[in-house]
């Protein structure tokens, strides 16, 4: 199965809401503190499953250090230029004066630069500078950091950053960026103070392989290359009887060359690879005791009993309604849960929620927040069965798939979906862009199914007829439908029950269609390697950025999908750095996605969050209050 990890949901954290009314334009807008701010309640307290581990910002967003708990409690601690809103999503400034330059080419360079604020301080009362900014960049790329330090300062694109002076930093790009790599990507990344990490991080850059070891390896790459492509022409190339000893002779020389070149080459990338894992394990086993901080929140290291976040005032971005913010830690869901009816804690962190076995144990005296999460599934087809490789046929599938009957069948287990990216992604969503047959009752989506059929040619033995299902359905060429199967996974109740409403619905139609479940490692064989499927439901967890949707569809695409009238569009979103340039494409993208349908979407997941004593200013987030960590910024005590 193709998996997307999505840009980390911490970026959420010390985000601004806006509780006006949504826009769809990228807005500059700076956030500022509320004009006559509420009393401040005392505590917000929350539960976390498992425990807290020791991780230094390095390691903190690499693999070495990342949790869920270690992204609830310490990632709101550093600054980023730039922030989505919450809920809705909107890119605006943070630590930056205004929206960045337009990218520009600059000799081998793309460049861009960010104006940034004049009025912040870190926790040690020093300015927050470019020179941060560029220190930051520099060292993830140096010690090729992973993780999402990768995907904020992605090493493919990004070259270095530079300090033009302290209020302004440019970026330098091997190639132009698109939206990803740079809204969501470099202006999204934590910001460390150069102050306190440069001296510290000098002995771990002692460790690195010298600086021309990248550029002897690939000079050894490119030889291996071509002894291999020399070696490979004489193995190709006929010789006559009298000449055979002397070329095998020559072979046999030039395979030697070529074992060496492929050893010499070995022994440099080991020798590289162990300096780089050197560097980077010195780098994370750094300690950061007292770290200057910028965010939202600063840690309380006198609190022994549970982690303890304490407001930062000084952290100019709207107001916070809690002075602290505390976390408890608990062996298992149960435990927490416990607590939360005691009433010891507000709120109970889970990734992906509180699960539907601990929802069972909950009593009505807590609130239960229901909202759609990134893992989308959708009906997908094997675009080279040709009797399925037709958009009439799939838009009239659509007609039937009716949200309220998914939505009956799967129990409220999900949220029924209707477009390409996310329920609440306002910003990427196109309006426009519906599903057919969206909005209308049962009767009408049968007749419309009927009536894109019969357009097209499709007849019936017998026609659909209220709950009586056709019969007899021929393709336009005279040819009788053939029985198809939809492959599901066995393993997901939920999947099973939306392919069980698929083909309900599909046999109304006519279209002889037969679920099946599967083991997952059959279903993901078939799809993406023997490619012997008809038709499948597939999920996947997706970003913020619906860069995914050309990995679907555009060309050589693992689905066979004919991409050619998205390319443009592809190419486009992948060579703009321009955001509202890449919304136009993302709208085109699924203007036609929604005639040719490639994918049928059906539902999304939900997050179930649990808590009592505090409320919050919107009424649905993607990812629910879990995916945001509980957005302690955000939360307010309840009315009571």
């Amino acid at each position: 199965m193709i998996r997307y990890r999505l840009l980390p949901a911490f970026l959420l954290l010390v985000l601004l809401v806006s509780c006006g009314p949504q826009t769809a334009a990228v807005t500059s807008a700076i956030p500022t503190p509320t004009a006559t701010p509420l009393p401040l309640a005392h505590e917000i307290r929350f539960a976390l499953v498992g425990s807290l581990t020791d991780a230094n910002v390095w390691a903190l967003f690499d693999s070495k250090g990342y949790s869920y708990n270690n992204y609830a409690v310490r990632s709101g601690y550093w600054p980023r230029l730039y922030q989505l809103s919450i809920p809705e999503q909107q890119f605006m400034p943070m630590a930056a004066s205004g929206m960045p330059s337009s990218v520009q080419q600059e000799g081998n360079f793309y460049t861009a630069t960010v104006p940034l604020r004049a009025d912040l301080k870190w926790t040690d009362g020093s300015p927050f500078t470019a020179y941060d900014v560029a220190f930051t960049v520099n060292t993830v790329l140096s010690f090729q950091l992973g993780f999402d330090w990768h995907d904020y300062y992605n090493p493919d694109y990004l070259d270095h950053a530079e300090a033009l002076d302290a209020r302004t930093v440019k970026f330098y790009f091997k190639k132009m960026p698109n939206v990803g790599v740079w809204q969501y990507g470099a202006l999204q990344g934590p910001i460390v103070q150069k102050a306190y990490w440069s001296s510290k991080i000098a002995a771990p850059a002692a460790l690195l392989p010298p600086n021309d070891s990248a550029a002897q390896i690939e000079t050894l790459k490119a030889r291996a290359s071509d002894l291999q492509k020399q070696y490979d022409a004489m193995l190709a190339t006929p010789f006559p009887p009298n000449q055979m000893q002397q070329a095998q002779l020559t072979i046999n020389r030039q395979l030697n060359n070529l074992n060496q070149a492929n050893s010499d080459l070995a022994k440099a990338q080991s020798s590289y690879d162990m300096a780089m894992k050197a560097a980077r394990e010195s780098l994370y086993a750094l300690s950061d005791g007292n770290e200057p901080l910028l965010g939202a929140w600063k840690v309380d290291p006198s609190h022994k009993d549970s982690v303890l976040n304490i407001a930062n005032i000084e952290f100019p971005f709207g107001y916070r309604a809690f002075e602290q913010a505390a976390y408890s830690f608990y062996p298992n869901e149960s435990a927490a849960i416990s607590a939360l009816i005691r009433g010891e804690v507000d709120s109970i962190l889970e990734p992906g929620g509180v699960s539907s076995q601990g929802l069972d144990q909950i009593p009505a005296v807590q609130k239960i927040a229901e909202n759609p999460d990134r893992d989308l599934r959708f009906l997908v087809f094997n675009s080279s069965n040709q009797e399925l490789n037709d958009s009439a046929l799939r838009q009239a599938l659509t007609c039937m798939i009716d949200e309220n009957g998914l939505a009956r069948q799967m129990n409220s287990s999900a949220a029924p979906l209707d477009s390409f990216v996310p329920p609440g992604e306002t910003f990427w969503s196109d309006a426009s862009a519906s599903l057919p047959c969206k909005g209308m009752d049962a009767a009408s989506r049968l007749t419309q199914a009927m009536s894109l059929l019969k357009s097209a040619g499709y007849t019936w033995t017998q026609e659909p007829s209220g709950n009586a299902a056709g019969q007899g359905l021929t393709l336009p060429n005279g040819v009788r439908f053939s029985p198809v199967n939809l492959m599901v996974s066995s393993a997901d109740e939920t999947k099973v029950n939306a392919a069980s409403y698929v083909e309900q619905q599909a046999r109304l139609l006519g279209i002889p269609l037969t679920a099946a479940s599967l083991p997952s490692d059959q279903i993901n064989y078939a799809v993406f390697s023997s490619h012997q499927f008809d038709m499948a439901v597939l999920g996947w967890n997706v970003s913020e950025y619906p860069g995914y949707l050309c990995e679907w569809f555009g060309d050589g695409n693992p689905f066979g999908y004919n991409g050619s009238r998205l390319q443009s569009a592809c190419d486009a979103l992948d060579s703009t750095g321009d955001l509202n340039s890449a919304r136009q494409q993302v709208f085109q993208i699924q203007s036609v996605l929604v005639q040719d349908l490639p994918f049928i979407p059906l539902y999304s997941g939900l997050t179930f969050d649990a808590y009592r004593n505090i409320s919050y200013p919107f009424d649905q987030v993607t990812g629910g209050l879990s995916g945001i960590f509980g957005a302690p910024s955000l939360a307010m005590p309840a009315l009571h």
